[in-house]
């Protein structure tokens, strides 16, 4: 019977090949930059937030509110809506690196463990990296997917990021495997 720790290797080398993968995908490829777009009056923005004093949190815009009537929930609902998160002074770029760093890891121990328990360890190659692979397209793609529905955000180029990270997920643990 095999264990996760016979996995430790695949684990190791997933975590850090897909970190890799991340951060090229961030910093060499384009594919993200058309996801975002400067905010119009940008400048008047962020001193209206500064004036108001709006602190760091998560909005929603409009706020339904129990005192409202029907109508003023209706006229909020006709005009934009969305959502604002105001975060505090920036964290490092050191501490974002290592919680990527530790969520492809624990990500790869994750996969290891699921494939502990359904593959023998005599699994071939091509039933390795079926196995492998389908768990990272769950792993980093099928999770976003409540939060889109509900949030609108654009996700289609971290679905291709997810495909990536699950097809090089598949690949590591399908030629690693003990």
């Amino acid at each position: 019977m095999l264990g996760v720790l016979d996995l430790w290797l695949p684990i190791l080398v997933t975590g850090i090949v897909t970190h890799v993968l991340s951060t090229l995908f961030w910093i060499v490829l384009p594919h993200h930059k058309p996801e975002w777009q400067a905010l119009p009056h940008e400048g008047e923005f962020l001193d209206w937030i500064k004036t108001k004093q709006i602190p760091q949190s998560q909005y929603v815009f409009p706020f339904p509110q129990k005192d409202s009537s029907a109508a003023e929930e209706s006229g909020k609902k006709a005009q934009c809506s969305g959502m604002l998160v105001l975060w505090g002074p920036p964290r490092s770029m050191g501490i974002n690196i290592a919680y990527t760093l530790a969520f492809f890891f624990v990500a790869a121990f994750a996969i290891a463990y699921l494939s502990s328990l359904a593959l023998p360890s005599d699994a071939e190659f091509g039933r390795v990296f079926q196995f492998v692979t389908l768990a990272g397209l769950l792993t980093h793609c099928a999770g976003q997917f409540p939060g889109v529905f509900w949030f609108r955000r654009k996700v289609a180029m971290d679905l291709l990021d997810g495909i990536a990270f699950a097809l090089a997920t598949g690949l590591v643990f399908a030629l690693l495997w003990p």
